[in-house]
């Protein structure tokens, strides 16, 4: 073989393997940002008249408690002077999960349920009564070191906790066993935190949008929103968006573009939506 042959012929190798590569990641990527059922998500989910039981009755896999460390209790409330010494992190949503989940054991074909804690008060003190108190939930709250956690290999704990708020972002990274993930921010799309660290991504809608639901999506903004979740994909992450209107042009918006949580206020309103837009599909 002369030497230009054998340097052909390498090069035509080099195009092939290149492409191979790029397809694979193709590949990966599109399988990362393939349309998912979309999460429901119970923004401030405490201040429903039945906290965490109101959103299981509308079938949502995901709630969101605000958290204030006060006399070492985890109190939920939105506001300080708000908060209450009976509605603690335990009784609204610790033992009623942990009840729900005795009463419905979960499969490996059902969907992780999301417990987003947003810590309101000095976050490292507040994570760490917080990681005292998940370590006494271990047939419920799942360690993210092992996804799978088999209690006794019988059952997978269903729950997994995402820290949101005051972030004490290295504190949670290196207190073991890891029952707690990082909600990051669009700021940390490139972030080199593994998913299991930072599982989602979540901003304010109203800081990176103009758009409310009135007229048509721009189409400006909903090529940033689509190149958002394929970075968050690509990092093998969730992403949600807070202060979204509670309107179906908008869930449909959000679902269409590859949002993973549809954050809402109105469970109802998104359980029946959901629905519909299901009816349809399966009408197709």
């Amino acid at each position: 073989m002369s030497p230009n042959t054998r340097l052909l012929t390498t090069a035509r190798t080099i195009v092939i393997t290149a492409s191979i590569v790029a397809m694979l990641i193709s590949a990966e990527t599109s399988a990362q940002t393939s349309q998912a059922e979309p999460i429901a998500h119970a923004h401030n989910d405490y201040e429903h008249q039945n906290p965490l039981h109101d959103a299981l009755a509308a079938g949502f896999t995901s709630v969101e408690a605000d958290v204030y460390l006060v006399e070492n209790r985890l109190l939920v409330a939105h506001d300080r002077h708000k908060t209450t010494l009976k509605r603690t992190l335990q009784s609204l949503y610790l033992d009623p999960l942990m009840q729900h989940f005795e009463n419905h054991p979960p499969n490996p074909e059902q969907s992780t349920f999301w417990l987003m804690i947003d810590v309101k008060s000095e976050p490292i003190s507040t994570f760490q009564r917080i990681h005292q108190v998940l370590n006494a939930y271990p047939k419920v709250i799942r360690v993210n070191d092992d996804p799978k956690s088999p209690i006794a290999g019988k059952q997978i704990p269903p729950v997994r906790v995402v820290i949101s708020g005051n972030r004490a972002k290295e504190v949670i990274t290196e207190t073991q066993p890891h029952m707690a993930g990082i909600d990051g921010r669009l700021t940390d799309l490139n972030s080199d935190l593994s998913p299991k660290a930072m599982p989602w991504i979540s901003d304010n809608w109203k800081s990176h949008f103009s758009w409310r639901g009135i007229g048509r999506f721009p189409a400006k903004e909903r090529n940033i929103l689509r190149d958002y979740v394929r970075q968050a994909h690509t990092k093998g992450r969730l992403i949600r968006f807070w202060a979204t209107p509670d309107e179906p042009v908008v869930w449909d918006e959000l679902i269409a573009a590859g949002v993973d949580l549809i954050n809402t206020d109105d469970l109802q309103g998104l359980r029946t939506h959901l629905k519909t837009r299901d009816q349809k599909q399966q009408v197709k």
